[in-house]
């Protein structure tokens, strides 16, 4: 037998066997094409009436919102990106970081304001370049935590900037 003969054979396309035992089973049980009635309850009686979805809409999660609160405020002067977890770790959990970025490289610099706005983001914290606007050479950055209840002008105080 031919290969191409084997495969016909093994997809089922090659000659019929009649003393093959499952040549005259039956493959398919055909059925009529009648509706049963359904044990299952219909949607609407399953799901409720439309009150249900309106009741959940209104619910009230300000009770459930934490409250402003005053963070204990952490300075830290990375040397380079490997000093990236002394950030993350107090603003993970709830302080608000000051970062000293004056004397880092400015690649390193950009990588630590990266990592740090993504944990503002993940975290949905604030992020202050406290520098701008302050006549000076230094580039000092500050990440708050939400919910916290510190201004821009408090930071740059406690970052000795005005």
């Amino acid at each position: 037998m031919s290969i191409i003969g084997s495969a016909k054979e093994f997809f089922g396309l090659g000659p019929f066997n009649e003393d093959d035992p499952y040549f005259d089973e039956v493959q398919y049980d055909e059925r009529e094409n009648t509706r049963e009635e359904s044990t299952r309850p219909s949607r609407t009686s399953e799901y409720g009436s439309e009150d249900r979805y309106r009741s959940s809409a209104t619910r009230d999660y300000a009770d459930r919102a934490p409250k402003s609160y005053t963070p204990q405020v952490v300075s830290t002067a990375p040397r380079n990106y490997n000093d990236a977890k002394d950030i993350g770790e107090p603003f993970r959990d709830g302080d608000a970081v000051i970062m000293e970025l004056t004397d880092l490289d400015p690649h390193d610099a950009k990588r630590i304001v990266d990592f740090a706005a993504g944990l503002c983001f993940a975290l949905r914290g604030n992020m202050y370049n406290l520098s701008r606007g302050v006549e000076t050479r230094r580039r000092v950055f500050a990440i708050v935590p939400e919910n916290a209840r510190l201004t821009e002008v408090e930071l740059q105080h406690t970052a000795r900037l005005r």
